[in-house]
């Protein structure tokens, strides 16, 4: 038995041995190449010369550089009557979490379970309004200010979610 477990170890160190040469050879290789500049490629003075400038291009920022979507769709009547709905459930969210903190229990069930639904309205009604906007107007600064809107809506709605 002693035999075979020591030509196992050999085989496994030859083995090692192997790949550690190969890597030493791949290393050398690559610092050669990287040592040898490009002879097809020319140096340019300024590493982003082939970068598109354009300050109208979106700069992956989260919020839209344009305005392709028409002026005033946070005045349409659908977003108000949804913004109102939301901005009252919020309060009664904020006075739900307050009371909480006060300790009563009853009042936060109340307040949360009335600004829960209020909240719910509002992003129900908004929902495929947004989805075709953001469609029709991807980068629009109006649309994605309208999301982010709705987005703290969910954020509030989170904080009683609970309630149920």
């Amino acid at each position: 038995m002693g035999p075979v477990f020591l030509a196992m170890a050999v085989l496994v160190g030859a083995a090692l041995v192997v790949a550690v040469l190969q890597n030493k050879n791949k290393a050398k290789q690559a610092a050669a190449a990287a040592a040898q500049p490009a002879a097809d490629e020319p140096q340019k003075s300024n590493p982003f010369a082939d970068r598109d400038n354009d300050p109208r291009r979106r700069d992956g920022s989260k919020i839209g550089s344009g305005n392709t979507a028409p002026k005033g769709l946070n005045q349409t009547p659908l977003w108000l009557d949804a913004k109102a709905k939301a901005d009252k459930g919020m309060a009664l969210v904020k006075e739900a979490i307050t009371a909480r903190s006060n300790g009563d229990e009853e009042t936060y069930k109340k307040k949360g379970l009335e600004g829960q639904e209020l909240l719910n309205e509002a992003l129900e009604a908004t929902g495929d309004w947004l989805l075709s906007l953001l469609e029709e107007h991807p980068d629009d600064r109006q649309v994605d200010g309208i999301g982010y809107t709705r987005g703290r809506w969910g954020k509030s709605y989170e904080k009683v979610r609970f309630l149920e």
